[in-house]
């Protein structure tokens, strides 16, 4: 925005508006205000839009997502109204981010899109466009990576390494350029490229060295922990992940380098010796969240924890915290909701790519890393089938399955194989969708099947099919042999039955199948039938195959 036509008080407001110390938060409101009497006194609607903004981001600071984006759209509307495109950039990202706190990646998605055009049409006329880019080039290469479309990511990264090629002072950058090799190493760790994977490690190292920068230190040690998994090389897991570890603990947690704390998280709640990190940086994590609206960050957070609680057998725990999971789902619905109406009352959005809007409406529904319906998809198709067979007064099944012994695939074999092995178990079921019977991902190594119409040994039997169809293509792609452990709860719905159900009662059925064995099943009709139920055999062929040293 050019200054020149402002008076100095003015610049030296909007500098401090600009500068989100926190010791200016507090003043923010009252700088903004002062501002925008001289924007309505002038009619300027871009400086108007400017003072909606700050409030707006003065409320991302104090994680209120809902007033943050009461301000922000105006502050759109007003920006776009005057044609303010560096402006309108800039909010659109700021939006994105907060639809990426709210639990809304695909909304996240269309505004990083539509900043992204606008940054990159005048990118060679200003330079002030090229954090803007970056930021919303990376951001979608996250949320593309967490989906598991890992060509779609590396478009957006090898985008961002042209931008940085265009910009001569790469020291302002420094963060976000080593954030950018950071991801790119994910990414190629996942094509299998070693060579590219290793040349950005080691480029990574280079800047360490000359850079005695630690902000730089999450980007770091989360290079070289994928790069050992991928080596196979643990020899200094333990380094890298105490500096990650004290990093984080050393610091008052204010939301940056989310996507690098879920990382650290996930990988120390899935390691014993780790678990006293894991269990501190919750604690840290979940005071950040207390009394906010940033319902997407609790989400992760809290199927973190049910993947926790099911590894330590903490059975108790896990159903309290499935209970505020299902909640935090809930809140997330509502959240994109509204998204949604905002996106389409934006005249700015109306223009949006039609390969952006298509690839939001397909994976809407679709879960991150398997491509199987997610958990939104099964809330509203399990309201189907359980008024379908209420109505026909025919049976309704659900199971629940799980990979026996997941954590010790992950052990054996590292992360990336226990992710292969989730993604295989996704494309079995997939070939089990029909109208009578539904699949999903449920929560963690969890999946949910459901079936309308068949009795008990005719779902037995299509459990039976999905596990021997799984050891064929398991052995197919040279993966661990592996079994499967279902709950699962059938019956004809009756009086006051819910869908949840029949899903606390097949996880029941789930925990009790696995305290048999391995390849074990338990199926009943309702919870009074648990204690006396006996197992039954679901997989008898596969096993955890053991690797051998060399």
């Amino acid at each position: 925005m050019d200054l020149t036509n402002y008076s100095e008080d003015i610049r030296h407001k909007l500098a401090t508006l600009e500068d989100y110390r926190p010791e200016t938060f507090e003043a923010t409101i009252r700088i903004a205000n002062e501002v925008a009497i001289v924007a309505n006194r002038r009619d300027d609607q871009t400086l108007h839009s400017l003072c909606d903004y700050y409030i707006a981001y003065y409320y991302f600071n104090l994680r209120n997502c809902t007033e943050a984006i009461r301000f922000l759209d105006r502050a759109l509307k007003d920006a776009s109204g005057s044609e303010a495109w560096l402006e309108v950039s800039k909010y659109l990202n700021l939006l994105g981010h907060i639809f990426l706190r709210q639990g809304n990646p695909m909304n996240a998605m269309q505004a990083f899109a539509k900043s992204i055009t606008i940054s990159e049409k005048n990118l060679e006329k200003d330079e002030e466009f090229a954090p803007i880019l970056i930021d919303s080039y990376e951001e979608n290469a996250m949320i593309y990576y967490e989906i598991a479309n890992y060509q779609q990511a590396l478009k957006y990264e090898l985008a961002t390494d042209r931008v940085f090629k265009m910009i001569e002072n790469h020291e302002k950058y420094l963060q976000k350029f080593t954030r950018h090799l950071s991801n790119l190493v994910k990414i190629y760790i996942m094509f299998g490229d070693a060579t590219n994977a290793g040349d950005i490690v080691a480029k990574i190292d280079s800047i360490a060295s000359d850079n005695h920068n630690v902000g730089l230190e999450p980007y770091i040690s989360i290079a070289h922990i994928l790069w050992n998994d991928f080596s196979d090389n643990h020899r200094w897991d333990d380094v890298y992940i105490n500096r990650l570890n004290s990093y984080f603990m050393g610091r008052n947690f204010k939301g940056r380098h989310i996507w690098e704390f879920f990382f650290a998280l996930e990988r120390m709640g899935s390691d014993e010796k780790y678990r006293p990190y894991f269990r501190s940086l919750v604690v840290k994590m979940d005071s950040f969240l207390d009394h906010t609206d940033l319902h997407g960050y609790k989400l992760q957070l809290s199927n973190l924890k049910l993947d926790y609680y099911e590894r330590c057998g903490l059975s108790a725990k896990k159903a309290e915290e499935l209970e505020r999971f299902r909640e935090y789902v809930n809140a997330c619905h509502k959240t994109a909701n509204a998204a949604m109406s905002l996106i389409l009352s934006l005249e700015i959005m109306k223009a949006l790519e039609n390969e952006v809007i298509n690839a939001l409406v397909v994976r809407e529904a679709m879960d991150d890393l398997t491509g199987l319906p997610n958990r939104k998809a099964f809330n509203d198709m399990a309201d189907r089938f359980f008024e379908r067979c209420t109505g026909k007064n025919t049976n309704l099944g659900l199971a629940l399955i799980t990979i026996d012994n997941v954590k010790k695939i992950n052990d054996l074999y590292g992360y990336i194989i226990g992710d292969r092995c989730l993604v295989e178990v996704g494309n079995i079921l997939k070939r089990f969708n029909s109208k009578t019977t539904f699949v999903a991902r449920y929560v963690g190594a969890e999946f949910v099947v459901l079936f309308e119409g068949l009795n008990d040994t005719e779902i037995t039997d299509r459990l039976r099919s999905i596990s021997q169809a799984l050891h064929a293509r398991t052995a197919e792609q040279e993966l661990p042999e592996f079994t499967l452990a279902a709950g699962i709860c059938t019956h004809v719905p009756k009086g006051l039955n819910k869908i949840w159900d029949y899903t606390s009662c097949a996880d029941l059925a789930l925990l009790r199948a696995m305290q048999f064995g391995t390849g074990r099943g338990i199926l009943v009709h309702h919870q009074m039938e648990l204690g006396a139920a006996a197992p039954i055999t679901i997989d008898s062929k596969g096993r955890l195959v053991e690797r051998k040293e060399d």
